[in-house]
């Protein structure tokens, strides 16, 4: 039987570090990267090993342009769609945004103060 077409976004395969979590859960993961798109990516390998449909935060930095997105640190929240026997994940986005890098409070009130 054959499976029908599904229209998916192009995947890149990038290896960059990935940090992750079970969203609300206070501690992040590391890992890597092993292909992305600007609807998903997959990971892996995983310490800890989720069910799809389990939510999850990742965050990134891309050094090129995936897809609609362009380069920097992002933030996702999302969903695991699948895994493997590798401990690897699959997991589609919900939301992506860019993680901007603040001033600390100290150095921003010594700019002011100039």
């Amino acid at each position: 039987m054959m499976k029908p077409y599904v229209d998916r976004a192009e995947r890149m395969p990038l290896w960059i570090p990935i940090r992750y979590r079970v969203s609300g859960h206070e501690h992040w993961l590391d890992s890597r990267v092993l292909n992305i798109s600007d609807s998903g990516l997959l990971f892996g390998p995983a310490i800890v090993s989720t069910a799809p449909g389990t939510p999850v935060d990742v965050m990134f930095s891309s050094p090129v342009q995936i897809g609609t997105m362009p380069p920097g640190q992002m933030m996702c929240a999302g969903e695991i769609v699948r895994t493997n026997e590798r401990g690897q994940i699959g997991a589609r986005f919900e939301q992506c945004r860019f993680v901007l890098d603040d001033l600390p409070a100290t150095t921003a009130a010594a700019q002011r103060a100039r």
